[in-house]
């Protein structure tokens, strides 16, 4: 573990444990746009939707680490925060638009050719890591904070190990140091989205009490 992977991932890794004892519900338990469910979800899946085309081309930057993109980090967040009904819908839409020629993909990337690269089987894996995150985020057992923590990492590790199968195919000798590589961005992200939904139910939840006090 090399010095710049430490200094992101412990400060952040100490902070939801030390927000993490509470339960954490999902975020549309709290996010209530309309007494409608149908519209209520449809808000939902506009807003996931919205926040994979917009964010998910970018690409962070740094120094002697390979670039770490977002879209990995946005499918898990909208399938862990909102539920497989809504996360995975949204990632199929995202997809869908990407295939179409939308630049929404890592770098603003595009095209169903993309599906056919070295690339490929990560998009695979976005739309199985967005069903079982997110169905595993609804369950009684991931609403502790460690145990939702530990589904962002499963949600990681099923994106990388479809995307490592995929990648064989083209790159049987050089495989390995790439995925290597990509290990620490993945780690970063799954603490960073844990980390941020804490945050933010923490954040309402205390406005709501501050609310019902008044």
């Amino acid at each position: 573990m090399n010095a710049v992977f430490a200094k992101f991932l412990f400060p952040y890794l100490a902070t939801v444990i030390q927000i993490s004892l509470k339960k954490i519900l999902l975020l549309n338990h709290y996010l209530r746009f309309h007494a409608n469910p149908t519209l209520n979800y449809t808000i939902l899946l506009i807003i996931s939707t919205g926040m994979l085309l917009g964010l998910g081309p970018l690409v962070v930057e740094m120094k002697g680490q390979m670039p770490i993109t977002v879209q990995s980090l946005v499918v898990l967040f909208v399938s862990i925060a909102f539920g497989w009904r809504v996360g995975l819908p949204a990632v199929l839409i995202y997809v869908l638009c990407g295939a179409l020629g939308l630049p929404v993909f890592a770098g603003y990337n595009s095209g169903y050719k993309v599906f056919f690269g070295p690339f490929g089987g990560f998009f695979f894996g976005f739309i199985a890591a967005s069903i079982v995150s997110g169905f595993l985020a609804e369950l009684e057992a991931f609403k502790k904070a460690i145990p939702a923590m530990m589904n962002w990492f499963a949600g990681h590790a099923i994106i990388l190990i479809l995307g490592m199968i995929w990648m064989i195919q083209f790159n049987p000798e050089g495989w390995k140091s790439m995925m290597s590589d990509l290990i620490p961005g993945a780690v970063i992200k799954s603490v960073f989205g844990a980390l941020v939904i804490s945050l933010i139910i923490r954040l309402m939840t205390k406005e709501k009490k501050e609310a019902f006090k008044d």
